[in-house]
């Protein structure tokens, strides 16, 4: 009993550790580069991932006018991650998209001063302040998940629900119903082997925190799927071919490399098999008014 409320401990240690890296660190910009030799190694508890594989009631893809969304609404409780570097549950939101005008340009945060094709976000805030608006206001209030993509020859039918709507959202502020499936199709959980660190949002109007978490495994993606993306309209009616945000200096932050059970030679893993594709419908293909707000 005792070594089990040692180890309890010391891991809630690592954790607060990592949660008061935040009051500095997340002053700092994101996105930034990732490289493992300038990582510290910390082991600790999994990663717990609640519901995600529950399909929801409603699934919404939406362009915004700068990025593409994918929302959902459950008829029970939502999906939700918690442990890991953790104090308490955080609630899925959304997922959103990076892109940029070639295959050699294309995700936000670089990996050993590379660039990737497309980048993926899953937002995710903490339920004591339950709902995202009042969580933006809190440190500690947001989580995002970031998933690379990887060229592969093929096309990846995991993404060809989202491809497949992608003209029914040309313009923006317009939205289209997928058929409800769960998003871990797309969005493949990770319990460890993945990095952390603090690093802020910068808007016109305010400066967000979150807490980033990199998965090393990336999503496989075909040139001809990304350049669908390249086809969403901004609000001038010109096609999105970037929205990245700059490069930051990493500065004297703490990244972090969590629980490692794979090969350290490489940043980023080999594209992982995948599960089976998410389905689309365009029956429900609708304007989409209300002003969406996304964390980038």
């Amino acid at each position: 009993m005792k070594k089990a409320v040692d180890v309890y401990k010391k891991n809630i240690n690592k954790v607060k550790f990592i949660q008061q890296l935040g009051e500095e660190d997340a002053k700092l910009e994101s996105p930034i580069d990732l490289n493992m030799s300038k990582m510290l190694v910390m082991k600790l508890n999994s990663l717990k991932w609640h519901n995600h594989e529950v399909p929801p009631k409603k699934l919404k893809l939406t362009n915004t006018g700068q990025t593409v969304i994918l929302s959902a609404k459950w008829q029970q409780e939502r999906p939700f991650i918690a442990d890991g570097p953790f104090l308490g549950n955080y609630v899925f939101s959304q997922i959103h998209f990076h892109w940029g005008p070639t295959n050699m340009k294309g995700s936000e945060h670089t990996v050993d001063n590379g660039s990737l094709p497309m980048e993926l976000h899953a937002v995710h805030f903490k339920s004591d302040y339950l709902t995202q608006e009042v969580a933006l206001r809190n440190t500690d209030g947001i989580a995002i998940l970031v998933y690379f993509f990887k060229l592969q020859s093929t096309a990846n039918p995991l993404l060809d629900g989202i491809i497949k709507a992608l003209p029914f959202i040309q313009n923006p502020r317009t939205s289209t119903r997928l058929i409800p499936q769960s998003i871990t199709t797309i969005l493949r959980p990770f319990t460890n082997d993945y990095f952390v660190y603090w690093g802020s949002i910068l808007t016109l109007h305010s400066s967000h925190s979150a807490l980033w978490l990199i998965s090393r495994e990336p999503i496989g993606i075909s040139m001809e799927q990304i350049a669908d993306f390249r086809n969403i309209n901004d609000l001038n009616h010109e096609p999105i071919l970037s929205n990245c945000r700059p490069l930051q200096d990493r500065q004297n932050r703490t990244v972090i490399h969590v629980s490692p059970s794979g090969s350290r030679y490489a940043t980023l893993l080999p594209i992982p098999r995948e599960p089976a594709p998410l389905t689309f419908t365009q029956s429900e293909s609708k304007l989409e008014t209300s002003n969406n707000r996304t964390v980038n």
